[in-house]
């Protein structure tokens, strides 16, 4: 527990406030199995419209993720929930934009015309996502309902690959049995038509020639074979190179554009093929172990590879003759290395060009994102982390973007009247009670910053397993501990928590008759939520319909549907009536679009429903699809009572402010708004300011993953995300755009004006002839001195942590006393490390300012500065880095954050980076805030000892 006097939302209140940091939940995410990208539609089409992109991630566990790259960060959009029965080996897209000679001819067109509206309705179809597993089943998927659409079972056992032709009309599955079995997928189809030629092993890898005659297969005999898929046959045999006594796998293949064969196999080594002769032109042993997975840009000049030694290294054709045949060395930037492979002028040769290692464990897939406003490579393995590298001409000196290992939407609940904690696990929901600081023998004023205090720890009360066709997709629980409603892709299932019986433990009792309905059950839920008094169930069905459930007639075990809406059915819901109070909400001239009746004309496809929320008197209700429309409704009167204009950017959460009907909606943009139901309009301050918050608040790169307001300071709201929270004073002047946020970086540049004018806390705007000379560099040097032990601070504490894990991981020990109190120590270093890896309850002073050098010493937010610049913060350290921060005014025109000047701060905004990752956070009480933490370093210890590891020499 500890205590910072530095206010985190700028009050004059002298309250402390109490932190409870928990670190209980032991949440161990899924390996990443398989990446793909929306396949990029013909440019030249003028009707195209702009691509959409979106990268599917398959997981270990059976989950297909959805990520949304649009903003100025990716956002993890929606999940397919996997099953315990099934797995996922590989996932693609399919999107077919042309005609394909092979299936199409032009005498089944009538006319031009017809042909062109045909490619038309091709290329404005939405892209197919397939999934294959060890289960022997060909998935299509809903990305809607996240349901399968079709599925295909060819037969043949497990299925270990799949590839689709460059028509998108064929798909090429490599099974178990060792047959390879074509699929037509052609205008929606998913059927089986051909069966190839028998090899003798299981097929592992395969990939299609950019004609689409041949496929190329390879697996666990040291061969790579060619396909004719017209006939049938084998037509060629490839031999890789082997160790005496064992079998080379064959992991990964691809085919250039110029129909050369790349092999990425179980020795390291990345292999170049002549198509027509078999042999191999180029190979490449770039990796310590097996190469796991392969991918190249579309004009086959790069390839990049990686696997179990967890380098990602990057290929390149070169021209011998025109260049000296240099490259830069992967190890050392100014180390250079002069091929062995000189040729005369004009020969070409694959070299590698850079390699970075990204990942502490196997890399199982990459992908690639190629042109503006992406140029990224994404990659991901074992450690279950999504890494986004960027921008790829400047591999391997680029800009890495690490995902949160949680999704984006929490899994944690956290309760305020009943001080419970519930914690959302694939196929299982656990239920903790929060526990409570104990009084303090000290007055709080002396108090050391963030001191630990002595508290009460954590109680698992509850462990809900139910029996599911799928992974769990949404959780809830009411505010009085009573109800828990869990759902899975089938149904909704509804405990009740009762009283504690003769052992002191809770009984839970499944409602069986929920609900009470003549129309069966409800589908499953893609979002759950309780009304504050516990009365009501909204769910969020996977039918796109938003479900109210009456749960006052319980003790007679009726849970009727009160009332539907369809508003989300888009075209399918129909027409929805408006409220003759005419309260269909009008906006900067944007109104609702109602007929010559009164009825508002919803429109639009059916979509997912994502995101529910209840005022805190019960009486509205938010709901939100990934169309980003918002619907608010009266729970009192059932009706629909308004819709929310259409954001710009994606909506990530709505939450309602506990005492007032004013709902909170947060961006992919980080652009939030407030939006009275009352009134039906944008909040006076949203008006203003909604479009108008600082720059370096827009331009992080991570989302806003929920908001909570402090219920002694209902002006301030706090907005976090999974490596910040910001507490925004909507009382307080915005100030100017261009302002500092992050409180650690607010105090050193006051730390830093302070010692420019001789110890003054005003900064004068102009030299006194009284005031003291100070010498700047002197004060420079002490402040470059000062950095540096900050730096080097934080350093070791670092250091010390990783050391500590890899002792674990290698020593097999990965346990760890989540409650144990730390010892005290005369290393503040140590101590510091101690606190920020265990539970505990902290205090925060949110009275006085305080812009004491010592206070640099105690933030303890894990962001190093060197030479006076805050690489969280600073767009120059960010332009360095290979990335172009710049954000459009509202008169379209580019700006940017100026210079810092000592007193550019913002006293509506203040971020701190101190508590992170975080799942979850939520006030329990006038005093309190709980965050849910989850160390990369504990994800780390439960996945073990990585499959690539070296004894260094002395260990």
């Amino acid at each position: 527990m500890s205590m910072d006097t530095d206010p985190p939302a700028g009050s004059s209140s002298g309250r402390l406030l109490q932190v409870h940091r928990c670190r209980v939940v032991n949440y161990s995410p899924a390996g990443i199995v398989s990446l793909a990208v929306t396949p990029e539609a013909t440019k030249s089409e003028p009707h195209a419209g702009k691509r959409r992109v979106v990268l599917a991630c398959a997981r270990s566990n059976g989950d297909v993720e959805l990520w949304n790259p649009r903003g100025q960060g990716w956002f993890l959009e929606r999940t397919i929930p996997g099953s315990p029965n099934s797995s996922v080996e590989t996932v693609l897209w399919i999107h077919r934009t042309a005609v394909d000679p092979e299936t199409t001819k032009d005498s089944d067109f009538d006319s031009q015309e017809e042909r062109a509206a045909y490619i038309r309705a091709l290329r404005a179809a939405p892209p197919r996502l397939i999934t294959a597993g060890l289960d022997g089943r060909i998935v299509e998927w809903d990305t809607i309902s996240l349901r399968p659409r079709q599925i295909a079972e060819p037969g043949g056992g497990a299925v270990w690959c799949v590839a689709v032709n460059q028509s998108h009309t064929r798909l090429a599955v490599g099974c178990e049995d060792g047959h390879v079995r074509i699929l037509d997928v052609a205008d929606g189809r998913l059927e089986f038509i051909k069966l190839l030629e028998k090899a003798p092993t299981r097929i592992l890898s395969i990939a299609w020639h950019p004609v689409g005659q041949y496929v190329v297969v390879g697996g666990a005999d040291s061969s790579i074979r060619k396909v004719d898929v017209r006939t049938g046959q084998i037509v060629q045999r490839l031999t890789t190179d082997t160790v005496p006594g064992e079998e080379t796998i064959v992991w990964d293949l691809k085919v250039l554009q110029d129909s050369t064969i790349v092999s990425g196999d179980s020795m390291g080594k990345v292999t170049f093929w002549d198509w027509k002769s078999g042999t191999p032109v180029r190979s490449v042993k770039a990796h310590g172990a097996d190469v796991l997975c392969l991918v190249a840009n579309k004009a086959g000049t790069k390839v990049w590879s990686s696997g179990v030694d967890r380098k990602v290294v990057q290929i390149s054709l070169i021209d011998l003759g025109s260049t000296a045949s240099v490259t830069k060395s992967p190890a050392r930037e100014g180390k250079k290395k002069v091929s062995k492979h000189s040729k005369q002028g004009g020969s070409k040769n694959w070299v590698v060009s850079g390699e970075k290692r990204y990942h502490s464990h196997d890399v199982r897939a990459l992908s690639l994102l190629e042109g503006r406003p992406y140029d990224a490579l994404v990659s991901g393995g074992v450690d279950s982390t999504l890494v986004v590298s960027s921008p790829l001409t400047e591999f391997p000196y680029l800009k890495q973007y690490r995902m949160p290992t949680f999704p984006h939407r929490p899994i944690i609940q956290i309760t305020r009247r009943s001080r419970f904690l519930l914690a959302r696990f694939p196929d299982h929901v656990k239920l903790w009670q929060l526990g409570r600081a104990l009084p303090m023998q000290r007055p709080p004023s002396s108090l050391d910053n963030y001191e630990r205090l002595e508290h009460q720890p954590e109680k698992l009360i509850l462990n809900i397993k139910p029996k599911c066709a799928t992974n769990l997709t949404s959780s809830a629980i009411s505010e009085n501990g009573e109800w828990i409603a869990v759902s899975d892709m089938e149904s909704v299932k509804l405990f009740r928590v009762q009283a504690s019986g003769h052992n002191g433990l809770p009984r839970v009792r499944r409602a069986k008759t929920f609900p009470s309905s003549t129309e069966g059950p409800i589908p499953g839920a893609h979002a759950l939520c309780f009304t504050p008094d516990s009365m009501r169930l909204i769910i969020g069905g996977s039918d796109s319909v938003v479900y109210v459930v009456d749960l006052s007639q319980s003790r007679d075990d009726i849970f009727g549907i009160v009332k539907t809406f369809e508003v989300h059915r888009g075209d399918e819901a129909g027409e929805v009536e408006v409220p003759a109070d005419g309260d269909a909400m009008d906006v900067d001239g944007v109104g609702i679009p109602t007929n010559s009746a009164g009825k508002l004309v919803t429109g639009g496809e059916r979509e997912m429903v994502a995101t529910l929320a209840v005022s805190g008197d019960g009486q509205w209700l938010a709901s939100g699809d990934l169309l980003n429309r918002i619907h608010v409704f009266n729970l009192d009167s059932l009706k629909h009572h308004a819709t929310l204009p259409i954001f710009s950017s994606l909506h990530t959460s709505l939450t309602f402010h506990p005492s007032s009907p004013t709902l909170v909606v947060t961006c992919t943009s980080n652009e939030f708004f407030l939006y009275d139901c009352e009134e039906a309009t944008l909040t006076d301050w949203s008006r203003e300011y909604s479009h108008r918050l600082p720059y370096r608040w827009l331009q992080r790169k991570e989302v806003v993953m929920g908001v909570g307001f402090d219920p002694k300071r209902p002006a301030v709201v706090t907005l976090w995300g999974a490596t910040h929270l910001c507490f925004v004073d909507l009382e307080k002047p915005m100030g100017p755009r261009d302002a500092v946020i992050s409180v650690r970086r607010r105090k050193l540049l006051q730390y830093r004006a302070k010692k420019l004018h001789g110890g003054s806390q005003k900064i004068p705007k102009a030299a006194d002839e009284g005031s003291p000379v100070v010498d700047k560099s002197m004060v420079d040097d002490e402040l470059a001195e000062l950095e540096r032990r900050e730096y080097e601070k934080r350093r070791k504490a670092a250091a010390r942590e990783i050391a500590k894990a890899a002792n674990g991981l290698t020593n097999g020990v990965g346990k760890k006393n989540q409650n144990k109190n730390t010892t005290s120590s005369d290393d503040e270093e140590e101590e510091e490390s101690q606190h920020m890896v265990e539970n505990g309850v902290i205090l925060i002073d949110s009275g006085s300012e305080h812009d004491e050098s010592g206070d640099l010493e105690d933030e303890g937010d894990g962001i190093p500065i060197v030479n006076g610049i805050d690489h969280e913060n600073d767009t120059h350290a960010a332009a360095r880095a290979g990335t172009k921060r710049q954000h459009s005014d509202s008169n379209g025109k580019v700006t940017g954050p100026t210079k810092l000047a000592a007193n550019t701060f913002s006293e509506s905004f203040q971020m701190e980076h101190r508590y992170s990752p975080l799942m979850g956070l939520g006030y329990v009480g006038d005093d309190e805030l709980v965050v849910v933490e989850r160390p990369i370093l504990s994800v780390l210890q439960s996945l073990g000892v990585g499959g690539y590891y070296k004894h260094k020499y002395g260990t």
